[in-house]
């Protein structure tokens, strides 16, 4: 299950205008972003068990929300998800794992850790090219594009 973590709207200026920012110097003009963490949790755990770390493990309650379904971003436009490799090491899941053993009492299988960019902007093609650019290293990342 992917656990989707987001910036409440209010506190979430400052990392969107520098996203955008990041994306004009790769050429492309964004009219809006949201961001969001992203966790694949692989694990047999039912949904009040992967709802236990969304709000008490990976959530930040005061200023972040999380979801177990994408949640709608408010935007038109694209949906970027980048993530390591499975052949790259994720320091950041492996650390999650390890927490999510500390709080549920179990381990799971793996935890991968990524990141998910709505984005509004003309076109995929030009978005494309500014990920490849700006957000990916094609050596250890993939990364889909989707429209929303």
């Amino acid at each position: 299950m992917i656990i989707e973590i987001r910036t409440k709207e209010k506190y979430a200026a400052n990392e969107e205008r520098g996203f955008i920012g990041r994306m004009a110097h790769a050429g492309l003009k964004v009219r809006a972003a949201r961001l969001s963490r992203l966790y694949r949790v692989d694990a047999g755990f039912s949904r009040a068990e992967f709802g236990r770390l969304g709000a008490d493990l990976l959530t930040d309650r005061i200023t972040e929300t999380y979801s177990l379904s994408r949640p709608r971003p408010g935007i038109r436009g694209w949906r970027v998800e980048v993530w390591l490799k499975d052949s790259a090491t994720d320091v950041v899941g492996e650390s999650v794992r390890g927490a999510v053993a500390d709080v549920l009492g179990k381990e799971p299988q793996a935890v991968r850790f990524g990141h998910a960019y709505y984005v509004a902007c003309g076109s995929r093609a030009a978005l494309r090219r500014a990920v490849e650019k700006t957000l990916v290293n094609g050596i250890i990342n993939k990364f889909a594009i989707e429209k929303i």
